[in-house]
């Protein structure tokens, strides 16, 4: 691990008070622990925002009473980081102490790397059963990005550090240089996404660049996911929904390259068929998401305009094509 690497430490918290004892501990107990802390609280605070002063000059703390959504609160957050990387962790996040020191490591031995993920497991609700959470995102031939093994029991699956088509954002330390490089309009997180496929969208934008992304797996942590694959859908408030259908169309809008893609139209109608019937069926509220898309179609417009502007003028290699493979191997 490089010397010279500093880190500071960023999350979000909203109606998650109960989160934050055990994730200060987390951090805390880290082999390599953060330089600093930002904090960005949306919504109602709940008594969270004198806990966190109470920790002084340790933790920036931010607070948006209009809860003006998790990538606005997360750019806040990265506005504040004056160290060379950046960790940015979900509060229902456990990291094993060495996670971050395993992180920084992949920076000094790797070229070209702009974030370093581990192995996140989530508990699978039978008692001492452990299930994959995240290894790295993975590409399925209808352009769907989801997170690689997910569900799979065992933790031994994935164990070869490897460039990915992403990492989750729930624990990913990212080169501030990297993120700061692919803003759109100074912006790391594209805001209208407001929640729920953000971390997609900036990972396709730094391959795009020709910056790559690391799973580690010797680098572990647990992720008490709030939207899990395996949940039922209804248990997810509506809102939640309707902008997670609505940031597919945005990638697709933004990311989605004739040349590359074309082989894809095929997988896509028939996905596309099967999700608007299933939506018309069981879930008719949530497809206020299509509009939603809709009303953003120029913007989208233009930041693709702008980034392939911007990988042109770089003359790199192009890495925005992702690989097709197996959720599990």
């Amino acid at each position: 691990m490089s010397f010279d690497s500093s880190i500071t430490a960023c999350f979000v918290l909203h109606e998650s008070g109960e989160d934050l004892a055990p994730l200060l501990q987390t951090l805390e107990g880290q082999t390599r622990p953060p330089d600093h802390l930002v904090a960005c609280v949306n919504g109602p605070e709940g008594g969270v925002l004198e806990r966190l002063r109470a920790l002084g000059d340790k933790v920036t703390v931010l607070h948006r009473p209009e809860n003006p959504g998790f990538s606005t609160a997360v750019n806040a957050c990265l506005d504040h980081v004056t160290t060379s990387h950046v960790l940015l962790i979900n509060p229902d996040v456990e990291l094993d102490p060495d996670y971050i020191g395993r992180c920084l490591q992949v920076f000094d031995e790797e070229e070209r790397v702009a974030g370093v993920s581990g192995l996140l497991l989530r508990p699978s609700g039978r008692e001492g059963v452990e299930t994959l959470d995240t290894a790295g995102f993975v590409t399925q031939p209808w352009m769907r990005i989801v997170d690689r093994g997910s569900g799979a029991e065992g933790n031994d699956i994935f164990t070869e550090r490897e460039s990915v088509v992403g990492v989750c954002a729930a624990a990913t330390v990212f080169r501030m240089d990297s993120l700061r490089e692919v803003a759109e309009e100074g912006r790391v997180l594209d805001e209208d996404f407001w929640m729920y496929k953000e971390d997609q969208d900036l990972c396709i934008r730094l391959r795009e660049i020709g910056q790559r992304l690391i799973f580690e797996p010797s680098a572990r942590g647990r992720h008490r996911r709030g939207w899990a694959p395996e949940m039922r859908r209804t248990k997810i408030g509506l809102k939640l929904r309707q902008h997670s259908l609505k940031n597919r169309y945005l990638i697709l809008l933004k990311h989605w390259r004739f040349r590359e893609h074309i082989w894809t139209l095929p997988f896509l109608v028939g996905f596309e068929a099967f999700l608007f019937t299933a939506l018309v069926l069981r879930e008719p509220k949530t497809m206020k998401g299509y509009l939603l898309a809709l009303r953003l179609v120029p913007r989208m417009l233009e930041k693709r305009r702008a980034l392939m502007k911007r990988v042109q003028g770089l003359g790199r290699e192009y890495l925005s094509r992702p690989p097709t493979i197996p959720l599990v191997p």
